[in-house]
């Protein structure tokens, strides 16, 4: 890790780049919101594009940027669920082996698997949703108040809209058991869809070093994840604190295998005339019914791989 006056520079701005786009957590228009995604982005592109000591200024500037405009709280969210996973995520990105370590050529670099890459990332961010939950104390209570928030929200926007008691209680009783999970499913989807774009950007701009994933080919979760996700459907149905944090890892798990459906659909289709017409109508089917994405969960849980690229080693390719 090598601190310079370029990668100082531009871990500053990146730092600040991604304070300012996390202020959906303040402002909650639709705008801002947006933004709010794309956090992890400029942290991503300062990592891939010009190394660890880069990703380290700008999640350090980012975290105290948006504790002194925000709160410390808002920081720690941000810097749970975006900065620190979106930095440990292009660091993984950017290593390399030689190959002859593993029995290649000598003149081969290795690079860290995308699967592996997608299977930590989502380990990170259930545990950044677990330690968050113990921090507000996620529970029954808590959920009845988000339960009873929203439907205040409703009745704001609807006069006429009553919400009965019962209807509070279901959706208290739904928000228990599927926030832990859908939340960092959520969150990891964000950071994939960021890194992707970060991953192409840096290409385009010529500075980064990891050859291009294939990824229809390569997108799937490791073997491992697929233990870790079934011993977790288990504990989830535990009360409490425990299912309430195995709920997390298999939700963040899940959106990993979602992908690989989606990236598996992608592949399998290449070279067919018939390609684009049964993308679009794939696409249009999640949209208008939800239990489809349910389908390409269960078709990323029979492919499970670790592909890694391969790039000649140059002076110009340093192995972190």
């Amino acid at each position: 890790m090598k601190f310079d006056g370029t990668s100082i520079g531009v871990g500053i701005l990146a730092g600040l780049a991604a304070a300012l786009m996390s202020a959906g957590v303040i402002a909650q228009s639709g705008v801002a919101m947006l933004l709010y995604f794309l956090t992890p982005l400029p942290i991503f592109i300062a990592a891939l594009g010009w190394g660890t000591a880069a990703s380290l200024i700008s999640a350090i500037v980012a975290s105290i940027a948006v504790a002194l405009v925000a709160a410390p709280m808002a920081a720690l969210l941000v810097a749970l669920t975006s900065i620190v996973p979106a930095a440990t995520g292009a660091y993984l990105a950017g290593l390399a082996r030689p190959a002859d370590e593993m029995g290649g050529p000598s003149d081969t670099l290795v690079w860290y698997p995308l699967s592996d890459i997608i299977f930590r990332l989502a380990l990170m961010v259930a545990a950044s949703f677990i330690i968050i939950g113990i921090i507000i104390g996620f529970g029954e209570e808590l959920a009845r108040e988000v339960a009873n928030a929203i439907v205040a929200s409703v009745s704001q926007a609807d006069p006429n809209f009553t919400a009965s008691n019962e209807m509070r209680e279901n959706l208290a009783a739904f928000m228990v058991a599927a926030l832990p999970a859908i939340q960092p499913a959520t969150g990891v989807l964000v950071l994939v869809a960021n890194l992707y774009l970060a991953l192409r950007l840096t290409a385009l701009s010529g500075r980064l070093r990891r050859p291009r994933d294939d990824w229809p080919a390569t997108l799937r979760m490791p073997r491992i994840a697929l233990a870790v996700f079934a011993i977790c459907l288990v504990l989830a149905f535990i009360d409490g604190g425990l299912g309430h944090a195995a709920a997390a890892v298999g939700g963040a798990l899940s959106a990993g295998f979602l992908l690989a459906g989606f990236a598996m659909m992608h592949y399998r289709t290449r070279g067919a005339p018939w390609r684009p017409f049964a993308l679009w109508l794939a696409y249009l089917a999640v949209v208008i019914f939800a239990f489809v994405l349910f389908l390409f969960l269960i078709a990323g849980l029979f492919d499970t791989s670790r592909n890694a690229p391969v790039s000649k080693t140059s002076p110009k390719t340093p192995i972190d």
